[in-house]
């Protein structure tokens, strides 16, 4: 690779992104980047631990979660703790806690999910039957099976041809595909929505 195709990687970010990850301090909120092998890093501000692994969970688990790394909770996963903090979630289980994400807040899964949502993007997948007794905050919002609950999101809002919302939505843009269902209020916002995730 030659030096100048390098240096335009650099300039667009690539090499960044390709060999370096996010590792944005948990409580003086300070961004920073460090190798993507790294499994932990200090804040160079305020000296915080910050954890970058990935966390599976597969079995009853009362541990709260902070990580910059993604979060897996699988079927037989059920957490029940204060709060979620990571980088991505993939719920297949049962969660019982407040959660963040920097990222996507991706559910697959039967059941009720207590604790309230704040994620970059929400989506609902196929095969999904979910209920939020807490409201969710996004920026942008994907529904392609059942959920309940009131959704506010700063961005987009598509509820697919086997979405199903039952609850409030309030969206900048809502867009319903044949087959999609709302069943309760729709709000659609031109200013500054509520849902800017505070991670």
């Amino acid at each position: 690779m030659s030096a100048n195709t390098l240096q335009k990687m650099k300039d667009q970010g690539m090499y960044r992104n390709a060999y370096f990850k996010d590792a944005d301090c948990f409580d003086c909120g300070h961004k920073s980047k460090v190798s993507r092998s790294s499994r932990s890093a200090n804040c160079p501000t305020c000296g915080s631990y910050i954890s970058l692994e990935d966390v599976e969970i597969n079995m009853p688990t009362r541990q709260s979660i902070k990580t910059r790394g993604d979060v897996l909770v699988r079927k037989r996963g059920h957490l029940s703790a204060e709060s979620i903090r990571c980088k991505d979630l993939r719920c297949q289980g049962i969660i019982e806690a407040n959660i963040e994400t920097s990222g996507d807040a991706i559910f697959r899964t039967v059941g009720t999910i207590i604790g309230e949502v704040r994620c970059k993007r929400f989506v609902i997948e196929k095969g999904a039957d979910v209920t939020f007794i807490n409201s969710i905050y996004a920026e942008e919002a994907d529904i392609q099976s059942r959920v309940t609950g009131t959704i506010f999101s700063s961005g987009p809002l598509v509820i697919g041809g086997n979405g199903a919302v039952n609850g409030s939505i309030t969206a900048r843009s809502v867009s319903i595909e044949p087959g999609g269902e709302l069943n309760g209020a729709m709000n659609i916002v031109r200013s500054q929505a509520p849902s800017k995730p505070i991670i």
